[in-house]
């Protein structure tokens, strides 16, 4: 997915896409909510156009061997995934959360080498909360709130040009129990500065990594 600041910023396990299906796209109600279901990603190789570009480094967003960091164009994409039925090419583009399969990024250069994880306990790339909100790891500037990384941005924040009025996220401090909780934080940027809005612990419906 492209990079995006102050907007609303493929295949899954089989588990996690039915659970889709039976709960809705709101999610489940936190007193009907069983375990969250943590998926790896694993897309497949998606139809239509392709397009070309590289990939220079490993990707922000998924801590894994072949996830990557690419170019396509003008739009940078991450994350991108290498998957055995391509050679030369790799996955951009895909959604687990809305169901996006993405395209085919044919390769203009090798992949690069990359170094070892030095992260143990990596966050996910996308969760679905169970207000029905979806939230994504940012793969750039990481907004600061109340003096806390706010490094997932959500889908219900609201559309805002120089100012932000409401912006909403969910900080480093994931509990992951059988349940997870987010720490959700709703916030206003401006010239003037970041202020704290609300903060909730919602429900992990589903966790992509």
């Amino acid at each position: 997915m492209a990079d995006v600041r102050c907007g609303v910023l493929l295949v899954v396990l089989a588990a996690g896409a039915a659970a889709f299906g039976a709960e809705g796209a709101s999610g489940p109600t936190p007193g009907t909510m069983r375990d969250t279901q943590v998926v790896t990603v694993r897309p497949a190789v998606p139809t239509g156009r392709r397009r070309s570009g590289d990939c220079w480094t490993e990707s922000a967003a998924v801590d894994r061997p072949e996830a990557w960091r690419c170019m396509a164009g003008n739009a940078i994409y991450d994350p991108c995934f290498s998957v055995t039925e391509l050679h030369g090419a790799v996955v951009c583009g895909t959604d687990p959360a809305r169901r996006k399969g993405g395209f085919v990024l044919e390769l203009t250069k090798p992949l690069p080498t990359r170094e070892p994880s030095q992260v143990t306990d990596p966050l996910p790339w996308m969760l679905r909360l169970a207000d029905g909100s979806i939230c994504e790891l940012s793969t750039g500037t990481t907004a600061q709130v109340d003096g806390q990384d706010v490094p997932y941005e959500c889908s219900d924040s609201r559309r805002c040009t120089d100012t932000c009025p409401y912006l909403t996220g969910v900080t480093s401090n994931l509990s992951r129990g059988a349940v997870w909780k987010a720490d959700k934080v709703a916030f206003s940027s401006s010239r003037r500065g970041v202020k704290l809005l609300k903060r909730t612990q919602v429900a992990v419906v589903t966790a992509w990594q």
